[in-house]
């Protein structure tokens, strides 16, 4: 699914006659969203041998897992909650 704001960024610069300026935006954004993604899946990755390796490591996880289990939980029932009155 693409970016809705890359493709008005897109549309904007064929508008304007500058398709190779867009294509150039574009590509910057991808880079760098993508550069953003994969920094914070290796934060992730090493953040758990970190974590495995600390001495209140195993505790940590579990209960890191468990919170993010609940926050995920917490945040979609209010956006449902959010939808249905709004």
């Amino acid at each position: 699914m693409p970016c809705p704001s890359a493709l008005v960024l897109l549309l904007s610069a064929i508008a304007l006659h500058q398709i190779a300026y867009g294509l150039v935006l574009i590509g910057g954004f991808s880079l760098g969203l993508a550069s953003a993604i994969t920094t914070l899946g290796l934060a992730a990755v090493y953040g758990r041998q970190w974590l495995e390796k600390a001495p209140i490591g195993a505790g940590v996880m579990q209960r890191l897992s468990v919170v993010s289990a609940l926050a995920t939980v917490c945040i979609g029932l209010g956006l449902t909650t959010v939808a249905l009155m709004g």
